[in-house]
């Protein structure tokens, strides 16, 4: 009576079991590479700005050059009021992200030019700027889309960019701590220990 059952029934089965299965192997392959690929081992420099009231009297560029970090400072003017740049350091063994103190001048440089120096937090560090790091792992900025036709007819238009690590498979997204949550922190470079 029972395979009768089922016999008679194959369709219905068949409607409600491939669903799950197809959803089943859907989450074997998106956790298996959570448990094969191996975590990242360079720690990666981040950037965010921030626009807030006060406004500062100067305007901040960081750069990497010559595998070593910098700071471009610039006078913003009157009348204009330049983001705060924050500096950011992405930890590979805790998967957390640590502010690195810049300090920098507050005032801007004589005359109407520029000043560029080294990050002395970082002086002695190695920095790679390419988007691939030794290891495989790769920062990639994700956008993701908002609530869809509905939510742009009623104008609750949204795009969120996160910044993430990928190899073949695995992401870790990067959450840097920021007032302007428009804004995914902006790859700087790969932190290389050469004693590795």
């Amino acid at each position: 009576m029972t395979r009768r059952f089922i016999r008679d029934n194959a369709f219905l089965f068949a409607a409600v079991l491939l669903p799950v299965v197809v959803i089943g192997l859907f989450l074997v392959v998106t956790v298996i590479p959570q448990w094969t690929v191996p975590a990242p081992r360079y720690d990666v420099l981040l950037q965010t700005t921030e626009y807030h009231q006060a406004g500062g009297r100067v305007s901040i560029e960081l750069l990497v050059r010559d595998e070593r970090l910098h700071a471009t400072i610039r006078g913003t003017g009157q009348n204009l009021y330049a983001p705060r740049v924050r500096l950011w350091r992405f930890d590979h063994t805790t998967l957390n992200v640590q502010e690195i103190p810049l300090d920098l001048p507050e005032d801007p440089p004589a005359g109407e030019g520029s000043q560029t120096m080294m990050i002395d937090a970082l002086r002695d560090q190695r920095i790679v700027t390419d988007t691939r790091a030794p290891d495989g792992y790769e920062a990639r900025t994700r956008t993701r889309g908002g609530p869809g036709l509905i939510g742009d007819i009623f104008g609750m238009r949204r795009y969120d960019e996160a910044l993430v690590l990928a190899n073949r498979g695995r992401t870790l997204p990067i959450k840097a701590p920021s007032r302007n949550v428009y804004e995914a922190p902006v790859f700087l470079g790969w932190l290389i220990d050469d004693r590795r």
